[in-house]
């Protein structure tokens, strides 16, 4: 066997094994001839997006261009030419794409210059794979969203703070200006909290016992 032979055999090698992981991950794979403009793609990559095939879709970059949600397109291609020109040593971006039934998914694209002009070094095919990551996105924002009502509930609790001084005999409070406050009125001068009145079983046989009523 040859030295091209081999060298065929072993890339038709490795690119199977590559489909077996990808398809044992269930992550989308795409390919970029960089320089005919033609993109292959695994099926994982268009069911992502709702599509039985990846044949739903033409082979060029227009298909993942016109599937990014308008507000991430100028950031996807700008972190793609950043590893093309050198800027980065790989291109990593989130960002949402279209899907079949006009929603949108959140995913992760991660990918690398695999092939350089052996004289120019010029980039000559980009390869790289797509990961659903819609449900940690959807929880991220769930957690944000909690995250600033908290912020917004705390915003608007007045705290008590430092040493509270309390008469040991009716429990009345002293505030700042050194007057001596029923617990209710100082509290809610000091917080959101409202207040509704019983009568606690100790305090009950006191009461009746006051007002010469016998126990039943």
């Amino acid at each position: 066997m040859n030295d091209h032979k081999r060298k065929k055999n072993k890339l038709l090698l490795n690119e199977e094994r590559l489909k077996m992981v990808l398809e044992g991950s269930e992550q989308g794979f795409w390919d970029w001839d960089i320089k005919t403009g033609m993109v292959k793609r695994n099926d994982r990559w268009a069911q992502m997006l709702g599509y039985a095939t990846v044949k739903e879709f033409e082979d060029n970059t227009d298909t993942w261009t016109n599937a990014i949600h308008p507000d991430d397109r100028e950031t996807a291609w700008a972190s793609i030419n950043d590893h093309l020109e050198g800027r980065t040593d790989r291109h990593k971006l989130e960002y949402r794409m279209l899907t079949k039934d006009g929603g949108y998914k959140w995913v992760l694209d991660h990918a690398k210059i695999v092939l350089r002009d052996a004289t120019s070094d010029e980039p000559l095919r980009m390869s790289g794979t797509h990961t659903d990551i819609t449900g940690r996105k959807k929880m991220e924002q769930e957690r944000d969203e909690l995250i600033a009502s908290l912020h917004d509930a705390l915003n608007e609790i007045k705290t008590l703070k430092g040493i509270i001084p309390i008469c040991s005999y009716c429990h009345s409070i002293r505030n700042d200006e050194g007057a001596w406050d029923k617990i209710e009125a100082y509290i809610s001068r000091h917080s959101d909290a409202q207040f509704s009145h019983g009568i606690c079983p100790k305090c009950l046989v006191n009461a009746r016992s006051e007002a010469g009523l016998s126990e039943e």
